[in-house]
């Protein structure tokens, strides 16, 4: 019997390479997508035994992709499963109707996938299939998407690395209640000095070097604010401050973008796409104090006077 494949299409990429290893430890053969219309293009490309869909992705999302699919004869034979953390009535109708299978997206979804992947592959016909609702916690209130901590999920699945985790002290000051602001940019320096900073004013300063582990770091504590730099390693600004505002853990969190690049147009995109304040490099400690001041309840009246210095330059 040849190789069954499964299409696997979210926007996550953590999530898409976590699934996409489980999967393949199933014997599947994995396609991936990382957004709607790709999704459907591959569906329709390989015509995969098994489609895993997240509900929300750019350019449409798994619901509307697994309705296309059932339209067509070739892709209708295709077992669908949709993924969501909102699983509100109309999601479940429309599911139902197509038969298409339901799994809650949270920190558990493994524990859900498992099982119901393993019948799909031991079905002689899936596309018969009775459709399923995998959601253990059927009677609680529908989550927002993405509401649990990825932190967890990679923790729990054994893909974190050590250096992804923010030092010592910044786990202490933050589960010791200190004030404390996340810095996602990938520049020393200017982390550097805004801890000195912060530190003045009684402010902790937790910092990531890469975008997505700002993103997971974000998760562990509510920080009183973000600042965010455009460029960086693995993930850019725009794509990261999507990430957060779509989530209900991270969406109230100002964020102050702080970037080296003087573009009208991405300012105007990242105060559209939910950023409090855009900033640009080299901003003085004045001018981010204010932003912080206007965007949080922290109090920034210095207690202990600091050497003049200003943040670097990007």
């Amino acid at each position: 019997m040849s190789q069954k494949q499964i299409l696997i299409a979210d926007d996550d990429q953590d999530l898409l390479e976590l699934l996409s290893v489980r999967c393949k430890q199933l014997g599947l053969d994995v396609i991936t997508s990382g957004d709607a219309m790709d999704a459907l293009a591959n569906a329709d490309y390989y015509a995969p035994q098994i489609a895993l869909l997240d509900v929300r992705m750019p350019g449409g999302n798994g619901v509307s992709v697994s309705e296309m699919m059932a339209t067509d004869e070739r892709l209708s034979q295709t077992s669908v499963i949709v993924m969501t953390g909102d699983p509100n009535e109309k999601i479940q109708q429309r599911c139902h109707e197509m038969r298409a299978h339901l799994v809650k997206k949270d920190q558990q979804i493994w524990t859900r996938l498992e099982p119901l992947l393993k019948s799909l592959l031991e079905e002689e016909t899936e596309h018969h299939a009775t459709p399923l609702v995998a959601f253990s916690d059927a009677q609680q209130t529908p989550e927002a998407e993405d509401n649990q901590s990825l932190l967890s999920m990679l923790e729990d699945w054994g893909w974190l690395d050590d250096d992804s985790q923010p030092t010592a002290s910044d786990e202490e000051a933050v589960a010791g209640g200190t004030p404390w602001v996340l810095a996602i940019d990938d520049d020393p320096d200017f982390s550097i000095g805004l801890q000195k900073r912060l530190l003045s004013v009684g402010v902790q300063l937790v910092r990531a070097y890469r975008g997505m582990d700002g993103y997971r770091s974000a998760f562990q504590s509510r920080p009183e604010a973000i600042l965010l730099d455009y460029q960086m390693p693995d993930g850019n600004g725009e794509y990261i401050l999507r990430r957060l505002k779509e989530s209900s853990a991270t969406d109230s969190v100002p964020v102050i973008v702080v970037t080296g690049m003087r573009d009208a147009s991405l300012k105007r995109r990242m105060l559209a796409g939910g950023a409090s304040d855009f900033l640009t490099k080299p901003v003085s400690w004045g001018q981010l104090k204010r932003s912080l001041v206007q965007y949080t309840d922290l109090d920034l009246r210095t207690r202990i006077v600091p050497e003049a210095m200003a943040c670097s330059a990007e």
